[in-house]
């Protein structure tokens, strides 16, 4: 080591710290390549975080369903640029719905993973905010009135909620309001790495030392590697081949203030949500349906009753492989023309969604602690 680089080490030791905080974790011998998902989320997010920065740089609100064209068709690999960026949004929801789902089959919120549980329901709040915000500031027809309907939603109700929303959306949906939003995308955006790191080191805080440990470094980086490989052939298939998968054809063309789309849907990561939503018929109970639907889930380490510690028997594992199934239903009925079935249908998975954790999961495993 030369004199410069001691002397450098022993005033900032970033490489000591690096080996004894990262490389130097020890970990079991035995963890699947799904463990793999935190990290896939986190970097998605930091991807997002570079690429949505070089778009701001060409974006005005004002004009904001000509700015992205012009990025698209006149800024050099601007196209590259919003196809990086939307699949990536594609990419994260669904490392992030793998790695809910991975967590309930797991029981990985029962003691003492509460709190990192917890984490991971923040991050998707602030994921699903930010990616509606995302959406609206695409300004094509279903942007447009999306953003319209939430205005008009917020702006009919009272109280606290309704003071919130009028100050989010900042009035009627306009230029003025997406510059705001512009703003408030960055801002959760940089919120969402802050709570990742608080999930990284509260789980950290839990973690066992395993009987037979492996260091991280090599034993689990180059299983990451490789992680990373196929998660990054995936998104390049989509970019190259499906830029638009999920996304709305409606929602390529500009909006119209006099038009109002036959059909107004959300992206595809915001359909399980919108459809336990909709079920109520007013906007507050748009609210309350969608803020019951996450208190079911921080509710879970405690409507769960089997001890900790105990892997899920056969009933347990079918009933969460059936929750996702009602979900991925909830969310197709969503993308359907609106009819009396659309509807009954609708009602009966969100029924199911509620009935799975507030019947069954407890029935479920007070059985197998019995």
């Amino acid at each position: 080591m030369s004199e410069q680089t001691s002397w450098l080490a022993t005033r900032l030791p970033v490489a000591a710290t690096l080996r004894a905080q990262v490389m130097g974790i020890l970990l079991p011998r035995d963890m699947p390549y799904a463990a793999t998902f935190a990290a896939l989320v986190t970097g998605a997010v930091i991807f997002l975080i570079l690429s949505g920065a070089v778009l701001s740089v060409y974006y005005n609100p004002w004009h904001g369903f000509d700015s992205i064209q012009f990025i698209i068709r006149d800024v050099n690999y601007g196209w590259l640029i919003h196809g990086f960026h939307e699949t990536g949004t594609t990419m994260l929801f669904g490392a992030m719905y793998l790695l809910l789902f991975r967590a309930i089959l797991h029981r990985e919120y029962k003691a003492p993973g509460e709190l990192v549980w917890f984490l991971k329901l923040a991050v998707l709040l602030l994921l699903l905010l930010t990616g509606f915000l995302g959406f609206t500031l695409a300004d094509g027809a279903q942007s447009y009135w999306s953003l319209q309907n939430a205005a008009l939603a917020v702006s009919q109700m009272g109280g606290l909620p309704g003071g919130l929303g009028n100050w989010f959306f900042g009035g009627p949906a306009g230029p003025s309001t997406l510059a705001r939003l512009v703003v408030l995308h960055t801002a959760i955006a940089l919120i969402v790495v802050l709570v990742l790191a608080i999930h990284l080191a509260a789980k950290r805080a839990i973690a066992r030392i395993p009987g037979r440990p492996v260091a991280l470094h090599p034993y689990y980086t180059s299983q990451y590697f490789v992680a990373f490989v196929v998660f990054c052939l995936i998104f390049a298939v989509l970019v190259f081949f499906a830029p638009h998968l999920g996304e709305s054809r409606l929602n390529l063309v500009p909006a119209d203030s006099l038009v109002v789309p036959a059909a107004i849907t959300p992206p595809w990561y915001l359909l399980p949500e919108t459809g336990i939503a909709n079920t109520a018929a007013s906007a507050m109970g748009h609210l309350i349906n969608f803020l019951a639907a996450f208190a079911v889930l921080f509710a879970l380490p405690w409507l769960d009753l089997s001890k900790p510690g105990t892997p899920p028997k056969f009933l347990s594992r079918v009933l969460s492989y059936i929750l996702a199934l009602d979900l991925i239903g909830l969310a197709i009925t969503q993308t359907a023309a609106t009819s009396i079935l659309t509807g009954i249908l609708s009602v009966l998975f969100t029924a199911w969604y509620f009935l799975h954790f507030l019947v069954l999961l407890p029935l479920a495993t007070a059985t197998e602690t019995n």
